[in-house]
């Protein structure tokens, strides 16, 4: 890669996205992080250089969360950067609680598949302008598994982790779908799964978060996800690193990438059309909506 190429990195402030951005700011390239919270955003921004050795780290402030947000999101980029190489949609939400969007959408939907579509779509244009500019969505959870077209907001039940890890799911089949869209475009979109850290989010965690007989669990997944100083998340950062760095995912759209870096395959429900058209239905209704 270039040295000179932009890399967008939603969610690049702490965690995995944090650890993600050092990587791919340590091979020269520009990299725009993205956070909530603009302190916080500032100091980590201080950090990556430092340890990078690269002064080319910008924080730009923004949230997720709705679709005015995206696209507000979206405008400072674009403002920011005319070429886009790589855009990493690592930005995720996990809540321990049933929580609607200013949209009306379940929030996790909303800032883990919907968002990345919008955010995608909307930086279009400086993708475009790259040239072989390549998307990556961070996924979640564990191995690939099911999707339920008639869950996708959490209808049969808000089940904390579960929900969390359905709507990943979810995600992959949208990824699939882009993939498919923006090849014309020049433009490919592949899937990278980080693997478990530790993590301010995974710390937030709460009890209400884990369904059913799992909360007799809690007290190893504290253990499990116990702050480890931001090792676990270097390591669950290399998946990212690599898909936005290598040379191998040149022209190579539609795919899934595990932990290891190795091609894996998602779940069958995953490549089903009429899965795909159900989330795609949802996020046009509440793109419709919006406008």
């Amino acid at each position: 890669m270039s040295g000179q190429r932009t890399v967008v990195i939603t969610g690049g402030t702490g965690g995995i996205g944090f650890q993600s951005a050092l990587g791919i700011a340590k091979t020269g390239a520009r990299v725009l992080v993205t956070g909530r919270n603009r302190g916080r955003g500032e100091d980590a921004v201080r950090r990556l250089v430092e340890e990078s050795g690269n002064d080319s780290v910008e924080l730009v402030v923004g949230d997720l969360s709705s679709i005015a947000a995206v696209d507000a999101l979206a405008d400072e980029l674009l403002g920011r950067a005319a070429r886009i190489g790589v855009l990493v949609n690592n930005a995720g939400y996990l809540g321990n609680e049933p929580s609607t969007s200013a949209d009306g959408l379940e929030m996790h939907f909303a800032v883990n598949v919907l968002a990345p579509w919008r955010l995608t779509k909307a930086l279009l244009p400086a993708l475009k302008a790259a040239g072989q500019a390549r998307v990556l969505n961070v996924t979640g959870g564990d191995k690939p598994a099911a999707i339920d077209a008639d869950n996708l907001q959490a209808q049969k039940g808000f089940k904390g982790l579960t929900t969390y890890a359905h709507s990943k799911s979810a995600l992959e089949s949208m990824s699939l779908a882009l993939a498919e869209v923006l090849e014309p475009d020049g433009v490919t979109v592949n899937v990278v799964f980080p693997g478990r850290a530790s993590t301010a989010m995974t710390g937030s965690m709460s009890l209400s978060a884990l369904p059913g007989v799992m909360k007799l669990m809690y007290p190893l997944f504290r253990l499990m996800f116990a702050d480890d100083g931001g090792k676990s998340a270097a390591r669950a950062a290399r998946s990212t690193i690599w898909g936005a760095t290598t040379l191998e995912l040149d022209g190579v759209t539609g795919r899934y990438f595990d932990t290891d870096m190795k091609e894996q395959k998602l779940h069958s429900t995953a490549y089903d059309p009429a899965v795909r058209s159900a989330i795609l239905r949802l996020i046009e209704a509440t793109e419709v909506n919006h406008a």
